[in-house]
């Protein structure tokens, strides 16, 4: 058969993948060769080359982490450390381990229905960064997918969830994933639903909950019974006693979901002697959901701060859809019912989690019309004097009555007509549509709801009689459609001084484009072998640049350019990103007059090392400390609530822990660095909370030394100008306006110096401050002399012969002389 539309969806997960095939209004799994609905994302490379993908593989690594890899997705994008499979000598990059996971799925399919599919939807978490979703397309081409659109997994589980609803309401997606967790407000409205807001983590997923009960509970249990020394994620030396434990955890912690507890049993373990033994663990779902809660923490906190900023409460929204394996587990579903510590929205878990997400693609993929070269068939070939029609439609909408075009081709249309009928019982019919000149014509159709409805075309020509034409059927289905789906992450290229120039801001509808004037910061020589116009490309929101996550650059090499580039150059930049979040770049530089296309080098920077962590951790540490410290002082709400909130997610254990898991354990290395990320954007923001109170410490402090100088030499207008002075000062305190408050505290300290002026206490201030610099001063003889001669001045109080005085020294100087303290006097007691 030829396909018009696209029909399959893949969920390509962290820890398990499906694919799904649209079936009448809904999907089906499309089960693997073992029977199963999801299919393990684990590949095996045994010692003669040969590959395995799936369950095999999955178990495989509980015993042979050097020639199996699982849990790839969350490396997508970045570069550096290749999984290398030692037996064979054979390294793979994430995105080529993916593509064994879709080729597998293809086979699947294949072996189900017959067809070798070249296209498919392919879904990514709505937090991935762009080098992922761009990894992820690559990994498709790998695969043999020549077509293969990307869809955010929320959107994929919400069209699962309410494909045929008739509703007008507002949703919330917890999607909460192997290996990452998304959240996001949906509005359903005429059967259109729009993502209103997103908030997610590409690292907070089950494989977390999984690693928590290896390292809290059973690393601990089995070291108190046997001999097993230095038992940690970091120790190469224990990678398969620790690849077993954390196995037995994902398979226990699945069991609790129905069980109160679940029983461990890993036999044939060996000691530090070499001892063979047991070990044997009752897992308690009481003590895991005591691991979880940090989790739990962290989604709501997402989830609020998503509703939040859509403006909304949780009486505002009808539901929330639950979305992958973790929200099986009851712990997690009663905290987020609960309206105090949890979201207290009612939950939908009508739609199995596991396979939401692949269902939801397919459903996406039936209104996604396939060109004939993208089919995953070759088109029907049309005889001499056939007749062909080039259709204009959506396959899928909300409306009954869905509008067609279209031009028939092949052959004379004078007098023909076209008419369409339903599969309908009785069968509804559209009536004859005459064409126009040259073979064009428009009209509505019925559909019902509730299925997928068929429409024959037949064509007739000028005498009335039937003729072939291809295609000679439509499809059309009735159900709620996605609208532009918005960007998740705000794009945007670093600048010398930490600084950022946001080109695409987020919550932007797709497709976007921008254009940019920049400019180079060094010159390029042509033919150079050294020497790049190298602009890094930052994904995320905030202010400071090494905040946000580095995931690619602009290049532009030596050896492309035909002459010079100097520095300050200017670059005329333009990003286009589509519906599936992939950029395309391009960059004019007008001094070349020359156009480079796909500029862009769409990666994250290489995985960093346990050093590298380590440092910056210890860096971090030492940091929050000081900020605890300054909170307390300062007793200052806000950021003690910033503190809390980084305490109650347990972001600095979590830290301590990937730091040493780092060391042998790429996955930790990135998830890491994406927590610290996570630890410095939050002490920045308690460390600006901490500005306000500063600044009105140091206010108060300035307020209280001026009247001690207004109070000794002032006289009674200086005391009115005071007392205007601090209402002005108080009023910008109590606006909370940092601005105006510093304003108010220059006027401060002009105030000072006006007194001081006028008694001369800032002449004989500025003149101590000259005495001290007479060693800088271009001729020391004069400057001698003149000093001398200003110490007589100032001890008879002679004022205008001091002035005289500084204003010489302060011309012997190379420099300006700093301007005078206003309240020196007060510290140094004069």
């Amino acid at each position: 058969m030829t396909r018009t539309t696209i029909d399959f969806g893949i969920d390509l997960g962290t820890t398990n993948s499906a694919i799904a095939k649209i079936q009448g209004v809904g999907a089906e799994i499309i089960k693997n060769n073992a029977g199963s609905d999801t299919t393990p994302s684990a590949v095996m490379v045994d010692r003669r080359g040969r590959l395995s993908v799936g369950r095999a593989a999955k178990e495989r690594s509980e015993v042979d982490t050097e020639n199996t890899c699982v849990e790839f997705k969350l490396r997508m994008g970045t570069t550096g450390q290749p999984k290398l499979f030692s037996a064979a000598n054979r390294t793979m990059e994430p995105e080529e381990l993916s593509a064994e996971v879709l080729k597998s799925l293809r086979r699947d399919v294949a072996m189900a229905t017959g067809e070798d599919i070249t296209s498919a939807v392919i879904t990514v978490p709505a937090a991935f960064e762009l080098s992922a979703c761009d990894a992820t397309r690559r990994a498709a081409e790998l695969a043999g997918l020549t077509y293969a659109p990307l869809l955010q997994e929320p959107t994929a589980a919400a069209l699962a969830y309410g494909f045929q609803s008739e509703e007008d309401a507002f949703w919330l997606v917890y999607d909460f994933g192997g290996g990452t967790f998304d959240a996001a407000v949906v509005n359903v409205r005429d059967g259109e639903f729009t993502v209103v807001n997103h908030r997610g983590d590409n690292f907070l997923g089950g494989k977390l909950i999984d690693w928590a009960i290896v390292e809290k509970l059973l690393i601990p249990a089995l070291t108190q019974d046997h001999r097993v020394g230095d038992l940690r994620r970091g120790n190469e030396r224990r990678t398969g006693m620790i690849a077993k434990l954390k196995g037995a955890a994902e398979s226990a912690k699945i069991e609790l979901s129905r069980a109160e507890s679940a029983a461990i049993v890993l036999e044939d373990l060996l000691d530090d002697a070499g001892r063979e033994f047991d070990f044997e663990y009752d897992l308690r779902r009481a003590d895991v959901e005591r691991l979880i809660e940090p989790f739990i923490v962290r989604s709501v906190n997402l989830c609020r701060k998503a509703l939040t900023e859509s403006r909304l409460g949780p009486g505002d929204l009808q539901k929330v859809l639950l979305v992958g394996g973790p929200t099986l587990t009851p712990y997690l579903r009663e905290r987020l019912a609960d309206p105090k510590d949890g979201l207290g929205i009612p939950l939908d878990h009508s739609q199995d989690p596991m396979t939401v997400v692949a269902r939801g693609a397919a459903i996406f993929a039936a209104g996604q019309r396939l060109d004939a070269a993208a089919s995953s068939a070759p088109p029907v070939p049309i005889a001499p004097g056939a007749y062909a029609v080039e259709l204009e439609y959506k396959p899928m909408g909300p409306d009954t009555e869905p509008f067609v075009g279209g031009k028939v081709t092949g052959g004379p249309v004078a007098g023909c007509a076209v008419e369409f009928v339903s599969d309908a019982l009785p069968p509804w019919r559209s009536g004859r549509i005459p064409l126009t000149g040259d073979g064009a014509f428009t009209t509505t159709l019925w559909a019902e709801r509730g299925r997928a409805n068929t429409f024959t075309i037949e064509f007739s020509d000028a005498t009335g009689g039937l003729r072939d034409i291809t295609p000679n059927t439509l499809t059309y289905t009735v159900g709620v459609v996605d609208t532009q789906p918005p960007l998740t992450h705000s794009i945007g290229v670093g600048l010398a001084g930490n600084e950022v120039e946001w080109l695409i801001r987020r919550g932007t509808p797709l497709p976007a484009r921008r254009r940019v004037l920049l400019r180079t910061a060094v010159g390029l020589s042509r033919g150079a072998s050294e020497g790049m116009i190298r602009i890094p490309v930052l994904e995320g929101e905030h202010h400071r640049a090494d905040r946000n996550r580095r995931i690619g650059r602009l290049e532009v090499d030596p050896q492309q350019v035909r002459r010079d580039v100097p520095e300050g150059s200017e670059v005329d930049l333009t990003l286009v990103i589509d519906e599936s979040r992939l950029v395309v770049a391009r960059a004019y530089v007008p001094i070349l007059d020359e156009e480079f296309e796909h500029a862009i080098n769409l990666q994250t920077e290489s995985v960093p090392t346990h050093e590298e962590l380590a440092r910056d951790a210890a860096a971090e540490k030492q940091r929050l400390a000081a900020v605890r410290r300054q909170a307390d002082e300062y007793r200052d709400e806000r950021a003690r609530e910033v503190l809390a909130r980084i305490d109650a997610e347990n972001i600095v254990a979590d830290i301590d822990a990937m730091v040493d898991a780092a060391r042998v354990d790429p996955d930790a290395a990135t998830t890491c660095g994406k927590r610290l990320l996570d630890l410095k954007a939050a002490i920045d923001e308690a460390e600006d909370e901490l500005e306000w109170p500063r600044l009105v410490q140091e206010v108060r402090e300035i307020t209280e030394a001026v009247r001690q100088v207004v109070r000794n030499s002032g006289g009674p207008n200086h005391a009115r100008m005071l007392a205007s002075a601090e209402e002005a000062v108080e009023a910008a305190i109590t606006a909370h306006d940092a601005d105006l408050l510093r304003q108010r505290a220059e006027e401060m300290r002009q105030l000072a110096l006006r007194v001081m002026d006028e008694t001369g206490e800032l002449a004989l201030l500025a003149f101590d401050e000259l005495q001290s610099l007479t060693g800088e001063m271009n001729d020391p003889q004069e400057a001698q002399q003149l000093v001398e001669t200003g110490r007589r001045a100032a001890a008879g109080r002679d004022i205008a012969t001091l002035r005289h005085v500084n204003a010489m020294l302060s011309r012997q100087l190379p420099t300006p002389p700093p301007a005078p303290d206003p309240f020196s006097t007060v510290r140094r007691g004069r």
